[in-house]
């Protein structure tokens, strides 16, 4: 049995892993936006399923989304960087789908 077949086994062990993944994927898409795929990868590797790791990869995406926008509301820019349009969607976007992108690797692994 490899390590990641006894990860994906044990539920505590796997939420524990995930919540790990979390933190460590939201530090690294904090320094460079590479790091929003490798957050996607990080969370989808621990879960039972392709399906289950896509899905965690998009949870993944939502919550950095959140937090852009969190962090926009705490400056008092939300209304200002959404009157920009495109470029502001375009953030957007790319923070919601570059998890999902990256967990595609759980189909590899």
């Amino acid at each position: 049995m490899s390590a990641l077949a006894g990860l994906r086994a044990d539920r505590e062990r796997r939420l524990a892993a995930t919540v790990a993944a979390v933190g460590l994927g939201l530090a690294l898409a904090t320094v460079h936006w590479s790091g929003l795929l490798l957050a996607g990868a990080l969370i989808a590797l621990p879960q039972r399923s392709l399906r289950r790791g896509v899905a965690a990869g998009v949870a993944m995406g939502g919550l950095v989304v959140a937090a852009f926008l969190a962090q926009l509301a705490l400056a008092g820019t939300v209304g200002p960087t959404l009157a920009m349009g495109q470029p502001s969607w375009l953030a957007l976007g790319i923070g919601l789908l570059l998890p999902a992108f990256g967990s595609l690797a759980r189909g590899v692994v």
